[in-house]
């Protein structure tokens, strides 16, 4: 398990990167399945363990922890409303929902949505809402990708639908991860096990597909998952007295993916 490298680098004394070897040669180094990961500190960002960390493959649903910080940056009154665009309507879109077009919902509840539920309908629904198509919105997302240093990654779409010329890094996602975390709207979002989405005439009851949060200790991040993606994770936690992020991507279950993480 990943963030148990935390636990071992406190075990046998380990202060900076240079001592990794001396762990090493103590305890053995963990197996993972995932093609990349990467396990960092979240208050320094220093580097604990990787895997391939700059190798780029397809993030799927981790995309949305960039359109949703984005969203938390760009509206501020969270309970002003979203109308869900035609868009929705033409594309088989996957885990939703269930949003209609022409519905209203509020920006707050389809962050919930998009987060909790990881619905594509919230998703596309809010890209609209703050750029007025996806294309636009996915622009604003290379541009925060840019200043936020992610030398590999690159956006398409809002919501991590695989497409060529969407890809990220184990170490741009964990670059990200450590941002969001600063932000506390976006913690409240990425700790929640449940929620009941609600726009006029419904109240959808949601369940996060983030095993980690069975752990009391964990408090995010996100979870994604395409046929040609496996499953992608990043993860947030204190397991001991150092906060860490940690991302595993392209893992082949949900449970190794707990095993690795």
């Amino acid at each position: 398990m990943l963030f148990a490298v935390v636990i071992l680098a406190a075990v046998f004394g380990i202060q900076a990167p240079g001592h990794r070897a001396a762990a090493a040669q103590s305890a053995p180094a963990p197996t993972v399945q995932a093609r990349t990961g990467i396990l960092i500190d979240r208050v320094t960002g220093r580097v604990l363990w990787s895997k391939s960390p700059d190798r780029r493959l397809g993030p799927a649903s981790l995309t949305k922890v960039m359109t949703a910080i984005l969203i938390l940056q760009r509206i501020h009154d969270l309970d002003s409303y979203c109308r869900v665009p035609r868009m929705v309507g033409k594309e088989e879109l996957g885990n939703v929902v269930g949003l209609h077009v022409g519905e209203r919902i509020s920006v707050r509840q389809a962050l919930r949505a998009l987060i909790v539920k990881s619905a594509n309908d919230a998703a596309v629904t809010l890209a609209y809402r703050a750029a007025g198509s996806e294309p636009a919105f996915a622009k604003l997302m290379n541009a925060k990708a840019r200043a936020l240093g992610l030398t590999n990654t690159h956006f398409v779409n809002a919501r991590g639908k695989p497409v060529p010329g969407h890809y990220s890094s184990a170490r741009d996602l964990a670059k990200l991860g450590r941002y969001v975390m600063r932000n506390a709207e976006f913690r409240d979002l990425c700790r929640r096990k449940t929620a009941t989405i609600r726009w006029p005439g419904h109240a959808v009851p949601v369940a996060s597909h983030n095993r980690l949060l069975t752990y009391a200790w964990v408090d995010g991040v996100k979870t994604g998952a395409t046929a040609p993606t496996g499953m992608c994770l990043i993860g947030s936690g204190r397991p001991g007295l150092q906060p860490l992020i940690v991302v595993t991507l392209h893992e082949p279950s949900r449970g190794q993916e707990v095993i690795d993480a």
